[in-house]
């Protein structure tokens, strides 16, 4: 019975040895099958992501590029508008001169001798002036007609009408002495004023708006 424990002993180490070996192996194997895998994922992983990146990217670029090109507004000149006569563009020009019941009509002319059209629109201020600058009586009153915009071209004229009150009419307040020396007028909606020689009678003046001429 000794012997046979013996021979049993003998036996069961190879066998153990072996298992041994066996289940290193098999773990090696599984260890040195894993890390190939392992890498070629890592790399799939990596190229995969690599690749999705870049094309989100151009894609978001594109993207961003054409709504900036659809947000951004086309600005076409209307070339249309036309500004306002301004007093360094005009000419004043007395025209006729006409009486009825004891007033005195004058038509006067704003000429425009610019390069561009201009508009007028409403009243002008009159007055006429001493020679030393001092307005006759007080400036003209507006009249109660009403009035439109006035496109004025280069070279044309627009016109307005002025009534003066016979001074020589008993009761009209005012002095045959009033000698006028200039004239002053104020296109509509200017600061500045046109002036020039005048010899009018001044007398409870009255202006009417700027018309078509």
């Amino acid at each position: 019975m000794k012997g046979e424990r013996g021979v049993v002993t003998v036996r069961r180490g190879p066998l153990i040895v072996g298992l041994v070996g066996l289940t290193s192996a098999l773990l090696a194997g599984c260890s040195s099958s894993a890390s190939p895998g392992a890498t070629t994922t890592a790399t799939a992983t990596v190229t995969a992501t690599a690749t999705v990146t870049a094309t989100s990217s151009s894609s978001s670029t594109a993207g961003s590029s054409t709504s900036a090109a659809v947000s951004t507004p086309v600005v076409t000149p209307t070339g249309g508008d036309v500004s306002a006569c301004q007093t360094a563009q005009l000419d004043l020009i007395q025209g006729d001169t006409s009486g009825a019941m004891g007033s005195t009509y004058i038509t006067y002319y704003l000429r425009n001798h610019g390069s561009a059209a201009c508009t007028m629109i409403g009243y002008p201020g009159f007055s006429y002036l001493y020679a030393d600058g001092t307005t006759i009586q007080r400036p003209a009153t507006r009249t109660a007609e009403s009035y439109s915009s006035v496109r004025v071209a280069p070279g044309q004229r627009a016109q307005f009408v002025v009534r003066s009150v016979n001074a020589s009419i008993p009761g009209s307040g005012c002095s045959v002495s009033w000698t006028t020396a200039l004239v002053q007028v104020y296109p509509p909606n200017e600061v500045t004023p046109i002036r020039q020689a005048s010899t009018i009678a001044a007398c409870d003046l009255t202006v009417g708006p700027v018309t078509a001429a």
